[in-house]
């Protein structure tokens, strides 16, 4: 997922990012989650993956990462640029039947100037 259009100013501080899945799942066996990537190159490189919680057969938003959570680096403003900042969902669970739904992805930047 691309294309947030963030306006980060150049020099910030990045001091967490946080992902938020508006999700469910047809069952919860086999302990469905969506593993969480990170690229602030469009695409060539990622984050280490981080894990939602099992989701929910109701609709849920899960938050991954977290307000002074940076994912395992230094970013800068320009990662966050439509050509450099991606998110990459993968559905995960051990019974390979599940139905995965998503509504939306949502990224929120916490910054200092």
């Amino acid at each position: 997922y691309y294309n947030y259009g963030f306006s980060v100013p150049g020099g910030s501080t990045i001091q967490g990012i946080e992902v938020k899945l508006n999700s469910r799942v047809d069952s919860t066996t086999g302990a469905p989650k969506f593993c969480v990537e990170l690229s602030w190159n469009g695409g060539s490189t990622w984050t280490a993956g981080k894990a939602s919680s099992t989701l929910s057969t109701a609709e849920t938003i899960y938050t991954i990462g977290a307000v002074a959570d940076t994912w395992g680096r230094t970013w800068t403003a320009t990662d966050f640029s439509d050509a450099n900042f991606r998110v990459r969902l993968v559905p995960v669970a051990s019974n390979t039947s599940r139905d995965f739904s998503l509504d939306w992805v949502g990224v929120q930047v916490r910054y200092t100037p």
